[in-house]
């Protein structure tokens, strides 16, 4: 009887172990089904993201190719006093500061705008430049081809100047700069539109050798600047879906591979 008994406990201990066996086993298989169905589903998110970025790729594509054709450069800076009465140049080009603080001197950037397309008329807008004839800070008809050129000008007090020549010696931004844009666009609802931020910064006067109320137009050499600006603005473009509704097309989102 007690042999008897002996092996029937054996037995209910082996079921035991069995029914855990199965259940981790069923755990498991559960566990890989789950993390299957996820990584199914992430790939197809990424498939369908990856489809939604080739897709505004070869719409931008397609814009490109219609795009106007624009180009903007700038052809020269450069410096002198203010014509503005009561304006003066100061004895050989020198000033003396604090007395001549409100004296105005301007610098200004020629920026050039190009329409290089034979059959195309390209609206343009420019903002914060003039020209030398009036069109400027309103939009006008760019014809084919054609160029127009404007002036990028800051003109400061002779106070401000010395500002930023001592804020450039310091490293610091300078404190007075000219900026403006120049816009371009079709006539189209579906379309571009580019955008090219200007910026002027300079510090045309310095103290003179051996003076410390003189200042003096800064030394003018190959190795030495005394402007910051950029000949060759960026161009910055945004595509539309539809310009008159508002409704501007996303950029291209890309995820590396995990």
């Amino acid at each position: 009887m007690r042999a008897a008994g002996h092996t029937q406990g054996g037995g209910t201990g082996g079921w035991t172990i069995a029914a855990v066996v199965v259940a981790g086993l069923a755990a498991a298989i559960v566990a890989w089904q789950a993390w299957e169905t996820h990584r199914t589903t992430s790939l197809a998110q990424q498939a369908l993201r990856a489809s939604h970025s080739l897709a505004i790729d070869s719409a931008r594509s397609r814009l490109d190719q219609n795009a106007p054709r624009v180009d903007v450069y700038v052809e020269g800076v450069s410096a002198a006093p203010a014509n503005t009465p009561g304006s003066r140049g100061g004895q050989g080009g020198r000033w003396a500061l604090p007395q001549d603080d409100a004296q105005l001197l301007r610098v200004q950037a020629e920026v050039v705008v190009t329409n290089s397309m034979q059959d195309r008329t390209i609206h343009l807008e420019v903002q914060g430049l003039h020209g030398a004839t009036p069109h400027a800070d309103r939009e006008v008809l760019l014809d084919r081809p054609e160029k127009l050129s404007y002036f990028l000008a800051a003109e400061f007090a002779l106070s401000q100047w010395a500002e930023n020549w001592e804020a450039h010696q310091t490293g610091k931004p300078l404190p007075h700069v000219a900026e403006g844009r120049v816009i371009s666009r079709d006539d189209r609802d579906e379309g571009v539109v580019d955008t090219w931020r200007l910026h002027l910064a300079a510090w045309p006067i310095e103290p003179a050798e051996g003076s410390g109320r003189t200042w003096q137009m800064t030394g003018r050499t190959a190795d030495r600047d005394w402007f910051r600006m950029d000949f060759r603005p960026l161009r910055e473009r945004k595509y539309w879906i539809s310009q008159r509704d508002g409704i501007e097309m996303p950029d291209p989102v890309y995820h590396p591979p995990r």
